[in-house]
């Protein structure tokens, strides 16, 4: 089994599904933004990303997620690293050491994704011990991938000394495997080990952080920065 380095998570555009206020919502989160609130900052640059409540313009996004990062928000800082990483093509030259600074500041801060873009950008650079630190940080809030590459580095010995309970233990629970291959990789392990493995995978839970939930509410956590404006 290899490190295996599955596609960068900022490359999948989060959805903002829309709702028949996104156009007044938008409206008070630049004039909230305008302010200087960080989070606003971050919530319009994903408003022109993804064209909610006005027309997608990438341009005014990077620009948003620059002033969101200025003024210390960690969601801005990760979608800063995603255009950085290429998904600003056209708007801003792709830098791998700045999307990978932006993104530490993210993962630092607990987000799920940016750890786990954080693990593949050093696992490319076979810093390994890096890579397995921030695949550990990913997958104990139950990140499928980094589950899997956390089962590879364990695997190979990567990181952290060759383990192969913990590598069958994170390969079954990451769940992108199919079936017949965790069977396979069951009979290798010795008694011992599947019955330590096994335990691990009936006692573990994923613990996302704050910054991950609040990240996964999308335009609700927009929403709701909003309605705590008025008060």
């Amino acid at each position: 089994m290899k490190f295996i380095a599955l596609a960068f998570s900022c490359l999948l555009i989060f959805s903002m599904p829309a709702n028949a206020n996104d156009a007044a919502n938008f409206n008070a989160m630049v004039a909230l933004a305008n302010k200087g609130d960080a989070e606003a900052q971050y919530h319009v640059g994903m408003m022109y990303n993804n064209g909610i409540g006005t027309q997608k313009d990438p341009r005014q996004a990077f620009e948003w997620f620059q002033k969101s990062t200025a003024s210390n928000d960690p969601l801005g800082a990760y979608k800063l690293g995603c255009y950085y990483d290429g998904q600003g093509a056209g708007i801003v030259a792709a830098d791998s050491t700045e999307a990978l600074k932006y993104k530490l500041v993210a993962a630092k801060a607990g987000y799920v994704l940016a750890q786990y873009d954080v693990a593949l950008i050093y696992g490319r650079q076979e810093n390994f011990e890096e890579a397995f630190k921030w695949s550990k940080m990913a997958g104990d809030q139950g990140y499928p991938k980094a589950l899997y590459n956390l089962s590879g580095l364990y695997f190979q010995g990567k990181g952290a000394p060759k383990d192969l309970a913990l590598a069958y233990a994170y390969f079954k629970l990451s769940k992108v495997p199919p079936r017949k291959q965790v069977n396979e990789m069951a009979g290798i392990l010795t008694k011992p080990e599947l019955e330590r493995a096994e335990k691990l995978v009936s006692e573990w839970k994923p613990q996302p952080t704050a910054l991950t939930l609040k990240a996964k509410r999308g335009i609700s956590a927009a929403e709701e920065l909003l309605k705590a404006s008025k008060k």
